[in-house]
C-alpha cells in the first residue's frame, strides 16, 4: 500500500517506544517510577513497566505527560518536513489530540469489535486479556470517531480492509 500510493508512514506507537530507549528520558522516568520497573543496566523492564502503568493510573498519567508531548512534537516536525518537500505522509496513532487532528488533511478511524481488539493485543503484544482490556478502556479512542472523515471496519478480512483503505486514499 505504501509503495502503491507513495506515502511515507509514521507509527506514533513506535515513536513512543523509541523514547524508552533515550537515556535522558529514562532518567526522567527514574525520578518518579519505582525501581522494580528498571533493569540493573538502567533500561526499562517492560513487563513490570507495562503492569505498573495498567494497574496504576497515577503513574500512567505521569508517564503520558512526558511521552505524549515528545511524540506529538516529533510527529508535527515530520508532518511539516514532509509538506515542505511535497511528500505524502500517513500517521498511525491510537491517541490523537485536537492539535494533532488540526494538522491532518484527512482522518481515518479504524475500528474493530472489542473482542477482536483484545485478541489482537494478546496475540501481537503478549498482553493478558485483562491487560488488553484495561489498556483499551484507558484510551477512550471512540471519542475520536466523530472527528473522522472516514470510518473503516477492521473485523478481520484483510482484502476487504485493503479495498476500503484504497478507496479512502483515492478520495483524498
Amino acid at each position: 500500500m505504501r509503495e502503491q500510493f507513495h506515502y511515507e508512514t509514521i507509527e506514533m506507537d513506535r515513536l513512543a517506544k523509541d523514547c524508552y530507549q533515550d537515556r535522558a528520558f529514562l532518567s526522567a522516568l527514574r525520578a518518579f517510577l519505582p525501581k522494580k520497573v528498571f533493569q540493573e543496566n538502567g533500561d526499562l523492564a517492560f513487563d513490570a513497566f507495562r503492569s505498573l502503568l495498567l494497574s496504576n493510573g497515577t503513574y500512567r498519567k505521569k508517564v503520558e505527560t512526558l511521552v505524549h508531548p515528545m511524540v506529538y512534537r516529533k510527529t508535527e516536525e515530520r508532518i511539516h518536513l514532509t509538506r515542505q518537500v511535497g511528500g505524502k505522509l500517513a500517521v498511525e496513532t491510537a491517541l490523537p489530540n485536537q492539535a494533532f487532528l488540526s494538522l491532518a488533511d484527512a482522518v481515518l478511524f479504524v475500528e474493530a469489535p472489542l473482542p477482536i481488539r483484545i485478541a489482537r493485543l494478546v496475540d501481537k503484544r503478549g498482553y493478558t486479556e485483562r491487560e488488553a482490556r484495561e489498556m483499551i478502556e484507558a484510551q477512550h479512542i471512540e471519542e475520536y470517531r466523530d472527528c473522522a472523515d472516514f470510518v473503516l471496519q477492521n473485523a478481520g478480512d484483510v482484502e476487504r480492509v485493503k479495498d476500503a483503505l484504497c478507496q479512502f486514499i483515492q478520495r483524498i
